[in-house]
């Protein structure tokens, strides 16, 4: 570690350490008398003795256990003012968790049920930083995942429990990555966090990005999603919401002695022959709990519904029939399996009943991971690997309730370390090998406390700090020579960022139970520093870096009432304004993405480049010149209702979000005869014109590294969206009931005015649950349905992404017939000599110029597009197509210490593809967990 940096945190860490002593020596003020009592019960009303209750702090701190006697009574000691959480669980029976208000008392004796009822609360710590909430008495929409979604489904990442969450949307580029979509947005547009530690960093990419994969599906306890802005609440990214990730805790001993509990579980499915398995054990006393886990999966190649892959490289480029790929290379997509595993550990600790301090670390490894539509999925090129995908996630957190005014006074300090590399290969094996490997690790400061002012509101506030060091290295392997050659890297080498905020939220209830108002403020600041002494080759030179220095800062608040009209009836007012400072992605990014090859704005702009009207191929240009970056900027509006019965649950909610310069990619271009010759310290060249840029003296350029024009991020206009989300629960019966939720959303860009890049449609889930009598060995049985609508709402990045409209020219086609890939289908002529123009793609007998007379014959109009040369772009796709899959999931209790759950998903075994995702969904599967407790 540098020098500097261990003096700065060996002064922390003592400082650290200091406050802690001095916090433990303070008397405990909080409040003992007036112990809150009550009774656990079943449905039928009987007690249920041996039920265990947890009371948990907003932060996620377990504070105290206790047991219920042979009579079902409990007691809770009162703790300091204050909103906590109460979990309760109990063999056979159905957990739940409810809220304790310590500021005012619970008079009598307090009856919680327990049984099998699907009408259930849910409670939030994600809407309401530093506190807790009913997610029906909130403004803001919030989806929650626990323990039973987690761990009855086929996850191959913790991010596809969302994907039956209205407005959200899982997209998945390659089988090991997930990324969700949260109201049209997602990549560095959505924040995410683990037990309230911000988990982004300033490498996050713009579109589908991975890294919520690397939190393991077993170490999770539950996944919660709020939509809309949520940048009050924890700064920059979170434009369209925010998912937390809420890891599992340790249990304390509910008596006088040592507790030992253990977990143990297994899984297997067929669609993708995955084999996994976890364990765990927990020891606790009255005062400290400890909490080890590892895991381990591993996930094979992935047979799509059908077996066929929808946009496999030989139907893209040689409109070959699926059922011809299939008896070529099987029903399996090959290249997307890969291994997850690592461990996690967590120590809770109280002292004098009001302090408490946890520490957790989590380790987790992903290898062979590939962009498979870089590969047979799509492109065609020889190797695109994600090498190395790590994450070493450490915190230590110390809180104390009762310090004069204040409820709790919570300290954090964190460690993400996220290592993301790639190795990629063009279309032919004597291609350059590029690797780019990047780690971020940031050190965050956090200190927030919560307080009364009165009975009737709850205050938090704080501030928070995250210093991100950015480590970065490319090299390019020439394969001749195989001497790997220092490049410029992905992102500057030493480059800093660090982001600071400080927030205040007060929740107010003007009319208590009847009127609940929300209202928050947030001024953060970042700033962005790259050093041209550190990146510089073998030899000393310059690599093309600068030193840079930028800033940005901003303030954001979000409002929100909750009225609550009677006691069945809830409207819901949001507005907010949400805050995203450009990262080192938009700023100092370099290399291969999605589209083509990327370079800086800041390089863009010095060379005089124009900004395309979109990024997709052949544009023409807007005739604005590229400058530097801005934040962009979103003003959210919402109004909802939230209706709720006895039998039925009802929540509607329409929203209008504006976003202001937002920073999007879009295609470079260069007045013709004058486009440079380097760009970014990357030899570029002209590329053909088309009509529209010809009529406008513009020209695209393009690397060596790829055919399609150099793209940059800028800022350009602004876009709206707007939409409703639903959700329904309605049981039919005690033991029948349905759920179900539906999103529509509608995205522009307003000038022009155009449609939205990776607009997801319009879709919906609905389930019919089934949950027999206590008694009954089955826990529950389920039917459900996923439903997507079409999309043919596709902007020019869509048509070109090989992902969703797969747009291919003749001389693509050309370029992969002499590709490593289709090497072993080509076969030599009537001349006997391979490489000459009669060669034979050895599958159907032809030779390229018949495949491209074919597929794409000049002067035809194919998908609305006329053909005029080799360098016209025709779609394979205008449309995404609809689809439904349907589920069938149990879940059995086999002895009182085994439980079982099974499913067969994709029952038809429907061929689909969500949305711009790089693979197609997975076909019929069948899945098996069991899990062992003691």
């Amino acid at each position: 570690m540098n020098p500097l940096l261990s003096k700065r945190f060996g002064f922390l860490i003592s400082a650290a350490i200091c406050l802690i002593l001095s916090l433990l020596t303070t008397p405990d003020i909080s409040g003992q008398s007036n112990d809150i009592k009550g009774v656990v019960v079943s449905e039928s009303g009987s007690p249920i003795a041996s039920a265990r209750l947890y009371v948990q702090s907003p932060a996620g701190t377990m504070l105290e256990a206790v047991v219920t006697d042979s009579s079902g009574a409990f007691t809770i000691r009162r703790r300091n003012k204050g909103l906590y959480v109460l979990k309760i669980e109990a063999d056979n029976f159905l957990g739940r968790e409810e809220i304790i208000d310590f500021s005012t008392p619970k008079p009598g004796t307090w009856s919680i049920e327990l049984g099998l009822s699907p009408l259930r609360n849910e409670i939030t710590v994600t809407a309401q930083r530093g506190s807790v909430a009913d997610t029906s008495l909130i403004s803001a929409i919030v989806s929650i995942r626990g323990t039973e979604e987690i761990q009855s489904g086929p996850l191959p990442t913790i991010g596809n429990v969302l994907d039956r969450s209205p407005g959200i949307m899982v997209q998945q580029s390659t089988y090991g990555q997930a990324s969700p979509f949260l109201r049209g947005l997602t990549g560095y547009q959505v924040l995410n966090l683990i037990d309230g530690v911000r988990f982004n960093n300033s490498t996050f990419r713009s579109g589908p990005n991975q890294y919520l994969a690397y939190v393991e599906p077993s170490q999770v306890q539950r996944v919660e999603a709020m939509l809309g802005p949520a940048s009050t609440q924890y700064g920059s990214d979170a434009l369209g919401g925010a998912i937390q990730v809420i890891s599992n805790t340790p249990k304390f001993s509910d008596t006088d002695r040592r507790s030992i509990r253990g977990e143990v579980g297994s899984f297997a499915a067929t669609a993708d022959a995955s084999l996994g398995g976890d364990a765990s054990i927990s020891i606790g006393t009255k005062k400290t709990a400890w909490l080890i886990g590892g895991n381990w999966r591993k996930h094979n190649d992935l047979r799509a519904g059908s077996g066929n892959d929808s946009r496999h490289v030989l139907k893209r480029f040689f409109g070959l029939d699926e059922n011809l790929i299939r008896e070529l290379y099987g029903t399996r997509m090959q290249d997307t399996g890969f291994r997850h595993y690592g461990f996690n550990t967590r120590l809770a600790a109280g002292f004098a009943d009001n302090q408490s301090l946890t520490i957790r670390y989590q380790q987790s490894e992903i290898d062979r991971v590939r962009a498979y539509k870089d590969l047979w999925g799509g492109l065609g090129r020889l190797r695109s690997d994600f090498e190395p995908q790590d994450l070493k996630f450490f915190y230590g957190r110390y809180e104390k309730q009762g310090l004069g005014f204040i409820d709790t006074l919570t300290g954090t300090f964190s460690i993400n370390s996220q290592s993301d590399g790639s190795i990629r290969q063009g279309l032919s094996a004597t291609d350059r090998t590029i690797r780019d490997e990047s780690r971020v690790n940031s050190f965050g400061y956090l200190i927030q406390a919560t307080t009364h002012l009165t009975d009737r509101n709850a205050t938090v506030f704080g501030a928070e700090i995250y210093d991100e060091h950015i480590a970065a290295y490319r090299d390019e392997t020439d394969a001749q020579t195989q001497i790997p050659i220092v490049k410029r890297a992905l992102y500057p080498n030493g480059s800093r960022y660090m982001t600071f905020g400080i927030f205040a939220q007060d929740t107010l209830e003007i009319v208590r139970n009847r009127l609940r108002a929300t209202l928050g403020l947030r001024y953060t600041r970042v700033g962005f520093r790259t050093f041209a002494g550190r990146n510089l080759d073998q030899q000393g030179n310059s690599l093309g870096v600068i030193d840079t220095k930028r800033t940005f800062d901003d303030l954001t608040y979000n409002a929100g009432v909750s009225l609550q009209v009677n006691k069945f009836l809830t409207l819901h007012f949001l507005n907010g304004r949400g805050f995203r400072a450009p990262n080192l992605n938009d700023l100092g990014a370099l290399g291969l993405n999605d589209l083509g090859f990327e370079v800086p704005a800041e390089a863009a702009a010095a060379a005089g480049a124009f900004a395309g009207l979109s990024d997709g191929e052949g544009v023409a240009s807007t005739g604005r010149k590229v400058s530097e970056l801005r934040a962009e900027r979103l003003f959210n509006y919402e109004f909802g209702a939230t209706i709720r019965l006895k039998r039925l649950y009802l929540r509607s909610q329409i929203f209008d979000s504006e976003l202001k310069d937002p920073i999007v990619r879009r295609t470079m271009l260069f007045p013709a005869g004058q486009s440079p010759a380097m760009l970014a310290n990357v030899s570029v060249t002209p590329i053909p014109q088309t009509p529209a840029q010809a009529a406008q003296k513009m020209t695209g350029v393009a690397t060596s590294l790829d055919p399609r024009a150099v793209k940059a991020f800028i800022n350009e206009g602004q876009a709206k969206y707007y939409g409703i989300d639903n959700s329904i629960r309605l049981p039919i019966t005690d033991r029948l009931s349905i759920e179900g939720n539906h999103s529509f959303l509608v995205g522009r860009e307003l000038n022009p005015n155009r449609f939205i890049r990776r607009l997801p449609p319009q879709q919906g889930f609905i389930s019919l649950r089934f949950q027999p009598r206590s008694r009954s060995p089955l826990d529950w049985l389920e039917l459900s349905g996923n439903i997507s609508g079409s999309q043919d709402r596709l902007s020019g990045g869509d048509i070109t992404d090989e992902r969703i409209g797969a747009a291919r020219r003749r001389r693509d086609i050309a370029d992969f017939f002499q590709s490593a890939l289709a090497r072993s289908f080509i076969l030599p002529g009537t001349d006997g000599i391979l490489g000459s123009a009669d060669d034979l793609f050895r599958p159907t007998n032809e030779t390229l110029s018949q495949i491209r007379d074919r597929v794409l014959p000049v002067g035809s109009t194919i998908n609305g597009v006329k053909i005029l040369d080799d360098n016209t772009r025709v779609p394979l796709y205008t449309r995404n197509g609809a689809f439904a899959s349907i589920n069938l999931r149990a879940g059995m209790t086999i002895s009182e210490n085994v439980r079982l759950s099974v499913g067969l998903m994709n029952l038809l075994d429907r061929n689909y593809r969500v949305h711009g995702s790089g693979v197609d969904a997975p076909g019929i599967n069948f899945h098996f967990g069991l899990r062992y407790s003691f």
